[in-house]
């Protein structure tokens, strides 16, 4: 049956091929001229027929689905950052794609199979890298639908990485805590004592404004990393609040004398205490949500002290808890 006129050809290629058929269409130049342009390669020629149809029904730029893996991971970069995403978000994805995809560079975005990716995850040198690199492709796919390249998602189906039980970080132990108060004016100490009765992350103490504690309140507006965490008020305990006095009454615009993580693991390291030598700045997080845990304080309330999301509606939208009840929670540890 002959095509309409201006419909489009399909045709069959010589040879064994996967997918034979060619589904074209006459596009105008600018000179005025005409040409004839493949929208893409098919296994049947009732799949390019079709292929034809959905083009007349929502034209595209074929010239866009020409584009390969590279060129399209750059303007999707240029793009993510014309939005305003974090810096630091978008360096990251930027060095592991460039790192570790460059197999696919050169091969046309629409022609990448989901088993190629699974590759690239696979053979990513860890499983924090092998997510980050899924997340990407997954990310690009979604920049392709809203640039009305392609609606398919070949990342869709990649597995994950497993990633193995950290065993990186561990809570204090009683007796360590124990040993923590007794040494409580070393100042790493009472570090340590602050994240463990807070729960914070060791960057997140080291960007409080001055003008965010409210000593009277016992309560500091802070965190970092996840909506969820950014903002969210964390409870003073009745225990550490001497400490965030004293870094109160003797801090300038942030509380906290040291501005960088690294200058503050420094000290860590340097700290002589046993107790200290024997854990990362970050255990006093794990040790906060394990005290919590232990002293049977509820899901919901644990997750607004720590600053995690709640994974369902009930939790992350109809349960509120008043600051009473967070720092009633906070001083059973």
């Amino acid at each position: 049956m002959r095509n309409p006129n201006g419909f489009g050809t399909v045709y069959k290629m010589h040879g064994n091929r996967r997918k034979p058929f060619i589904a074209s269409v006459t596009i105008p130049l600018e000179d005025g001229r005409k040409t004839r342009k493949a929208i893409g390669y098919y296994a049947t020629r009732r799949e390019a027929l079709a292929a034809l149809s959905e083009y007349h029904n929502q034209p595209y730029d074929l010239s866009a689905r020409e584009v390969t893996v590279k060129e399209f991971f750059d303007k999707w970069l240029a793009w993510r950052e014309t939005r305003g995403k974090g810096i630091q978000a978008t360096a990251t994805y930027k060095s592991n794609f460039l790192n570790h995809c460059k197999p696919l560079f050169n091969k046309r975005f629409l022609d990448v199979q989901s088993i190629q990716i699974q590759q690239l995850v696979d053979a990513a040198p860890s499983p924090i890298i092998a997510e980050r690199i899924k997340t990407t492709w997954g990310m690009l796919y979604k920049y392709a639908a809203l640039t009305g390249i392609t609606t398919a998602n070949a990342a869709a189906i990649v597995e994950r990485p497993t990633r193995p039980k950290s065993t990186k970080h561990k809570p204090f132990t009683d007796d360590e805590i124990k040993s923590l108060w007794k040494t409580k004016d070393n100042p790493i100490a009472r570090l340590a004592l602050i994240y463990i009765y807070t729960g914070m992350r060791p960057s997140e103490l080291l960007n409080i404004k001055r003008e965010d504690v409210h000593i009277k309140e016992r309560y500091m507006i802070g965190g970092m990393k996840t909506a969820a965490g950014r903002g969210r008020t964390i409870p003073i305990a009745k225990k550490i609040l001497p400490f965030i006095k004293k870094l109160y009454a003797s801090g300038d615009e942030y509380i906290y004398p040291l501005r960088r993580y690294e200058r503050l693991r420094e000290k860590w390291i340097a700290c002589p205490l046993d107790v200290i030598q024997n854990h990362l700045p970050h255990d006093g997080r794990h040790t906060c949500a394990t005290l919590l845990d232990n002293a049977r304080i509820a899901k919901r309330t644990m997750q607004l002290i720590l600053g995690h999301a709640g994974k369902d509606v009930e939790e992350s939208v109809y349960t509120h808890k008043t600051l009473a009840q967070i720092i009633e929670a906070i001083d059973k540890i």
